[in-house]
């Protein structure tokens, strides 16, 4: 029996659960058992938390990386997964059988190698390294400020703000997988009249800027968030 382990995006939806995998695929049980581990590194790959990958912070070599988005920076659509040897070598003696009309487009091919060249030749990657421990700070002084925020968490230039009504119990600000609360729709209205395009989900905010980003730049932004959260620190109800 084969056991398949997929992480999806949990550096920024949720940490701890990322954290307890990375924890187990430490210790020898995945070779013990044969698990092969996928790692979604579509939104976290290509220099997203300064490293060229996210896994790469873990120290872990997972079976299998799919990825997508920033490999052309969204300028044209592509995926990809990535496979070991001890995965490809199972194809050298058996058939793929599959494919898709547009597989391996050459024009996306192309997009994807102008930005991977990008990445390397403006050091976007080093960039995000060197402002992941900035954001951090700055964003440790949102949440002084602003009672609202329960928890922020990310690395590199890959955070998410929680919006709570209650820092104790974290009753979310706006629930989960439901249309936004009167608050949360006011807020999300506000980052965009005031020129702000980032993306609000549920009781979250996410602060995934572009990777050229300077400091001052990313103070502008911050600074209209903080002004948005007025909103929501109204409604706390601690």
């Amino acid at each position: 029996m084969s056991i398949f382990i997929a992480i999806k995006d949990s550096i920024i939806f949720n940490a701890s659960f990322f954290g307890l995998f990375l924890g187990l695929f430490q210790l020898p049980i995945n070779i013990s058992y044969g698990i092969v581990l996928i790692i979604d590194e579509v939104m976290s790959g290509f220099g997203r938390t300064g490293k060229w990958f996210g896994i790469e912070h873990s120290g872990i070599n997972p079976d299998i990386i799919v990825m997508a988005k920033g490999m052309t920076s969204g300028y044209l659509p592509l995926g990809a997964a990535v496979v070991n040897d001890k995965v490809s070598s199972y194809f050298d003696k058996n058939a793929l059988i599959g494919g898709l009309t547009y597989s391996a487009h050459a024009m996306s091919c192309a997009a994807a190698i102008a930005c991977i060249n990008v990445y390397k030749e403006d050091r976007l990657i080093e960039h995000t390294a060197q402002m992941g421990p900035i954001v951090k700070k700055k964003l440790q002084t949102l949440q002084e400020k602003h009672p609202s925020i329960g928890e922020f968490r990310g690395i590199g230039l890959f955070w998410v703000l929680e919006i709570v009504k209650n820092r104790k119990t974290r009753e979310p600000a706006s629930p989960w997988n439901k249309p936004y609360s009167p608050e949360m729709a006011q807020l999300a209205a506000d980052l965009r009249k005031n020129g702000l395009s980032t993306f609000v989900r549920w009781n979250m905010i996410f602060i995934v800027p572009p990777l050229c980003i300077t400091e001052k730049e990313f103070d502008e932004g911050l600074n209209i968030i903080s002004n948005a959260l007025q909103i929501t620190d109204k409604t706390m109800n601690e």
